[in-house]
């Protein structure tokens, strides 16, 4: 985040946990642990300063009993100051950031669990500027605020945990854990974020998550529970999808043999059937044939005796009706190195889609970068491979990203 706008949040968090009582050691802890994990130690201090500067911390331990009515009006000062500082953030940052800091400010609060009317009506102020549905917003709070997860029922929360409920109102899967896992999703942005509630240790992409504190849950991640379960993103996400929103597909491959021009065998009595979401893995030793394999699977090469059929249809006798269903990633980079990373994915949508206009162009381009997380990086020239300007990981994502872009 920008120094703008990280002094903009660190206002709205003075100005929320001064409400009603003042900021508490456990709010301020919280506010300390989020400029932690955002700043470097010496920056930190600074904007600790700025915290206290501007929620009174220090000269509230000496107020006035007497001063506190007069605090209260106040409330229509601060009201203004809220909305003068949304509307600053609103300009800078993206939807998915303001749906993160929204978090971020809801946790706040909840660290020391003083949610009163003064407070939650700033903070509905902030989710309107930001221009999170009400509907949303009611859904964010409760995920944040509620003790007792079972009474969650929105189809947009799941909990895990070693119970079987007989009739839940809430997506529910089965963990063994002592306490519950939470996970929202956030339709608006696709995101999704989780808690615990508990105190068995949950690992989070290698780090122990602490009960109560809200997690991005970004895709890739794991959760590993201390019993060595292994919860993977795609597993539980599909929990979220409907049967009417996933895309209905059967893949089944018999290569009985494939028969290279110059005679030799490459590959012999293959087969492969699976359906819909999964990722399967093929693990060889050097020339044993995966490449081989993987072309012969794609349609790229024809077994010389039998089928690959998507849906019942054959890829190599039916390509009309398969047209745009698969993707392929090839093992060398397919990058122009003068090129930006937006500008190599922006000409090869432009390829793809001749009938869009520059404005949906620079919406799919965004959306597929954003997605793979290089819309950091969009600026940067690709660079060859001896003289690199993004990591190798980030070329492999871009190379991904070119059969993305046409969502096959």
């Amino acid at each position: 985040m920008s120094e703008e706008i990280l002094k903009a949040l660190t206002q709205l968090f003075a100005i929320i946990t001064k409400q009603d009582g003042g900021v508490t050691d456990t709010e301020r802890d919280f506010v300390i642990s989020f400029f932690k994990q955002e700043l470097d130690q010496d920056t930190v201090n600074e904007y600790i300063g700025l915290y206290d500067k501007f929620s009174g911390f220090h000269e509230q331990k000496d107020a006035d009993p007497e001063e506190e009515d007069k605090k209260k009006l106040t409330s229509v000062k601060d009201s203004v100051r809220t909305l003068g500082l949304c509307k600053k953030i609103n300009k800078t940052l993206q939807q998915k950031q303001k749906v993160v800091v929204l978090m971020k400010i809801l946790e706040l609060v909840g660290s020391d669990k003083n949610f009163t009317p003064q407070r939650m009506e700033i903070i509905n102020t902030i989710s309107s500027v930001f221009n999170i549905s009400k509907e949303e917003y009611k859904q964010v709070e409760s995920f944040i605020t509620v003790e007792d997860p079972t009474t969650l029922a929105f189809d947009t929360i799941m909990i895990g945990d070693a119970t079987e409920p007989v009739e839940p109102v809430f997506k529910h899967f089965y963990c063994e854990i002592e306490g519950h896992l939470i996970f929202i999703r956030v339709p608006s942005v696709d995101m999704y974020f989780v808690k615990i509630l508990g105190h068995d240790e949950i690992v989070l992409n290698g780090f122990i998550m602490k009960p109560r504190r809200v997690y991005l849950y970004s895709p890739g991640s794991t959760i590993k529970t201390a019993l060595g379960d292994a919860l993977y993103y795609s597993d539980l996400v599909s929990h979220f999808i409907s049967t009417g929103e996933k895309t209905q597909l059967s893949f089944h491959a018999k290569i009985d043999k494939f028969q290279f021009p110059n005679g030799g065998i490459g590959l012999r009595d293959v087969e492969i059937s699976e359906g819909p979401g999964k990722l399967i893995g093929i693990m060889g030793a050097s020339g044993a044939g995966k490449t081989t394999l993987l072309n012969v699977l794609a349609g790229i090469e024809k077994p010389t005796e039998g089928f690959i059929r998507i849906n019942g249809f054959d890829i190599t006798k039916e390509e009309d009706k398969i047209n745009g269903v698969i993707g392929y990633v090839s093992q060398d980079d397919l990058l122009i190195e003068e090129l930006t990373v937006y500008q190599n994915l922006y000409y090869n949508a432009k390829l793809c889609f001749s009938d869009f206009t520059e404005e949906q162009l620079h919406e799919r381009v965004m959306k597929v970068l954003e997605s793979l997380g290089l819309d950091q990086r969009k600026d940067l020239k690709v660079g060859s491979v001896l003289d690199k300007t993004i990591s190798g990981g980030q070329r492999k994502r871009l190379n991904i990203a070119l059969e993305l872009i046409r969502e096959p």
